[in-house]
């Protein structure tokens, strides 16, 4: 892939996500986001999930500019993956010890890569 191609790979993937993100969102009996929370005195939380071909699990977590973060997904199938998208709706490419370029809620959305996905998510705040 040439270097002038990549931008332009990175934006149809991030309107492709929101696309899917959004539509998800209106379709009849679509859930709220469920909103990560650790219990007191921890930095992380794991939670636990299903989603079926053509459908997304988008889960929210509060965090502080500066903070690290990192996320992992742990899938029966070996087919789940995970996007995150900053409070401004950005699609954030740190999973890994990251920093956080701002405050606010930032988004996880998963999906299966193929098939359907049963998945562990793990999240970590430093």
């Amino acid at each position: 892939m040439t270097r002038a191609l990549r931008p332009l790979l990175i934006a149809c993937t991030v309107l492709a996500a929101l696309f899917a993100l959004s539509a998800f969102s209106a379709t009849a009996g679509a859930q709220s986001p469920e909103r990560i929370r650790f219990a007191p005195g921890t930095d992380g939380a794991t939670v636990s999930g299903a989603v079926v071909r053509g459908t997304a699990d988008t889960y929210v977590l509060e965090a502080r500019a500066g903070q690290r973060i990192t996320v992992a997904i742990n899938s029966v199938e070996d087919n789940a993956a995970f996007d995150i998208y900053t409070p401004s709706g950005q699609w954030f490419p740190g999973y890994d010890r990251a920093v956080l370029p701002e405050s606010g809620d930032y988004f996880i959305v998963v999906s299966p890569t193929r098939g359907n996905a049963t998945y562990y998510l793990s999240v970590w705040i430093q």
